[in-house]
């Protein structure tokens, strides 16, 4: 039996996770300072509180996810950074950010600002 190309699965399994969810999509622009923003497409979900150690989940805290092939030259995406809703401007800064291991998808842990 043949194995899997992994990157041809995490390829598939991106493209169905948007495609499944291209209703709750949230168009905005993703920041970092002294780079121009990139305009972007990300899906927003609740954050399990196991996922961040000790007692760091706040509750504005969400789970994002980015197709890396979305963010342009961006790499590495890091705390710091931040992404602003294009509808309402609600920004939320980056706590942590990991790519897959093969760098096709994005999964910040963000944190809701209201100004």
């Amino acid at each position: 039996m043949p194995t899997a190309n992994l990157t041809q699965i995490t390829q598939q399994t991106c493209g169905s996770l948007f495609e499944f969810y291209k209703e709750f999509l949230v168009a905005g622009d993703y920041h970092r300072g002294g780079s121009s923003p990139v305009s972007i497409k990300f899906l927003v979900m609740p954050l399990p509180a196991a996922l961040l150690y000790g007692n760091k989940v706040d509750a504005n805290d969400e789970q994002v996810f980015i197709a890396a092939a979305d963010m342009g030259g961006m790499t590495l995406l890091q705390p710091g950074d931040y992404l602003v809703e294009t509808v309402g401007g609600l920004r939320r800064d980056v706590i942590t950010a990991h790519a897959d291991m093969t760098r096709m998808l994005w999964t910040l842990i963000a944190r809701r600002v209201f100004a």
